[in-house]
């Protein structure tokens, strides 16, 4: 479920007078430069960014190419993820078109988008779909090109506006530029710009999310440090040569990112699987934690204070006799039906692949009650997925099937598609879920227990999503989690709950009241 982290990851990547490091000017007549990418200062991937200026139909544009490559280890295994953006746009800013491929270790899933008038149709494996659109925004090099346009100086603020692709969200970014700073770069002390940025992410379907970085600018305005903290670690991304940048992380990583995301418990959960209800008190550091945590007929949100709410979870393992309906007007008429995008194929979901049709026959739901059939379903996944491989970043059903090998994401992909392929409504669910690592990895070093993200299922039956957990296949899912969001990824995007996590990890406490 890290690779949600992974993901973002890729996305981003006093004296009185400041040094010129870079000296291409990147606006007359384009160019690339190269990023070395290090986590807690190891060797983690690189980036490369490239500006070029073209004619399509006969009309000045500007092509914006950025590829990341994020290479890691989890839990000692290599962890390898691509992903490469490419825009167009016009020459005073507006985006026009552009696609987005990832490569996690399955086949690439690519998404293409193109603005039309006011609105943005998207397009991937599984068709079209059209977004609301702004016709000025532009596109994802505005931050850059602003900056060589017209560089900052001490003390002055700006903000930005610009679409990101591989988020398919709306960025505002709200710069301020403090002091002059000497910073080492390459070995050689150099005086650079610092400025502190705020993101702000909107989704374009939905959602809203702040995430700061600081940048380092030379004196023509060319970014030359960029740092990311997150969740106790820090992304730096620093310009070097080509050769430096595709060299140590490339041929040897040496980051691992395992325990990324851990969040540490007052005491341990003694029975996490067979405890009928567990209490916990959240506290988070901005906002309120009653906005980050949805209710359920399992999870109930009570707000304490604006900081703090006390979340109690019910176990649905092998019975709905926990469920606590929420009674709201509103809770009935957002949840208890179904979406067409819940019971529809996708990219990551291909419900015409004759192995998962195959693997669905195995199921006989004529002589089965729904409920039975994706407790037989959640069964068939746990066993078909042989291998827990932290090397795959995201796979379709359909990949999935073929290596027979994943970790949480794959679990709740295949079982997803699955239970889809009954002509029963599925979506995926991030939360957080009770784990002690050395009995799950059997890996002493690694050792921990706390809360993690987490992927798993929520099905309808009955007009009430149910929960579902293929990767521990217990009946159903037990009450040591804490739902964040659900996604039915008929955007063939994981953007939604990128957005989702983004307002939880490094932002909360957890405790335990009562189990």
């Amino acid at each position: 479920m890290r690779y949600f982290l992974f993901l973002f990851l890729l996305i981003l990547a006093g004296c009185n007078k400041i040094d010129t490091v870079v000296s291409d000017d990147l606006l007359q007549s384009g160019g690339e430069y190269w990023e070395q990418l290090t986590i807690q200062g190891q060797p983690a991937g690189f980036q490369q960014t490239v500006l070029s200026f073209e004619k399509v139909e006969g009309q000045p544009v500007k092509r914006f190419e950025r590829q990341s490559r994020l290479i890691v280890l989890r839990y000692g295994n290599r962890f390898d993820v691509a992903l490469r953006v490419s825009s167009v746009s016009r020459m005073e800013g507006g985006f026009l078109s552009g696609t987005v491929r990832l490569n996690g270790g399955g086949e690439p899933i690519e998404t293409s988008y193109q603005s039309e008038k006011d609105q943005l149709i998207v397009s991937d494996s599984a068709g079209q779909t059209t977004l609301p659109w702004q016709p000025e925004l532009p596109g994802p090099e505005t931050l850059l090109c602003e900056l060589l346009k017209v560089p900052m100086q001490p003390g002055e603020k700006r903000q930005l506006t610009f679409f990101e692709p591989a988020m398919q969200s709306r960025v505002v970014a709200a710069m301020v530029a403090g002091s002059i700073e000497r910073v080492e770069i390459n070995g050689v002390t150099k005086r650079l710009l610092r400025i502190e940025v705020q993101n702000r992410l909107e989704l374009l379907q939905a959602g809203v999310q702040t995430v700061s970085e600081t940048l380092w600018t030379d004196s023509n305005g060319n970014i030359i440090r960029r740092e990311m903290p997150m969740d106790g670690q820090m992304l730096l991304a620093v310009r070097v040569p080509r050769e430096k940048a595709l060299g140590l992380a490339v041929e040897k990583p040496s980051a691992e990112l395992g325990n990324l995301g851990v969040i540490p418990l007052n005491s341990p959960i003694l029975q996490p699987h067979r405890t009928a209800r567990i209490e916990f008190l959240v506290e988070t550091k901005e906002g309120s934690p009653t906005d980050r945590f949805p209710q359920t007929p399992f999870q109930s949100v009570e707000w304490l204070d604006t900081k703090r709410a006390k979340i109690t979870v019910f176990s649905a393992i092998n019975n709905t006799n926990n469920v606590q309906l929420v009674t709201s007007e509103k809770f009935i008429k957002d949840q208890a039906e179904a979406k067409p995008e819940e019971l529809a194929s996708c990219s990551l979901i291909n419900l015409n692949d004759p192995q998962l049709l195959e693997l669905a026959n195995q199921v006989n739901s004529d002589s089965l009650t729904p409920r039975q059939t994706v407790l037989a379903l959640e069964q068939l996944v746990h066993k078909t997925i042989r291998q827990t491989s932290f090397s795959i970043a995201l796979a379709s059903s359909s990949d999935v099937l073929k290596s027979k090998s994943g970790d949480c994401t794959e679990f709740a992909v295949l079982l997803a598609a699955l239970c889809r392929a009954k002509k029963i409504p599925a979506r995926v669910t991030l939360g957080l879920v009770y784990t002690t690592f050395q009995q799950e990895n059997r890996q002493p070093e690694y050792a921990e227990a706390g809360m993690v993200f987490h992927l798993w299922n929520e099905v309808l039956i009955d007009g009430v999503w149910q929960p579902l957990d293929a990767t521990l296949a217990l009946g159903g899912a037990d009450a040591a989690r804490i739902k964040i969001a659900d996604e039915n990824l008929s955007g063939n995007t994981l953007a939604p709950l990128c957005h989702s996590l983004l307002g939880v990890i490094g932002q909360i406490k957890i405790e335990t009241l009562r189990q």
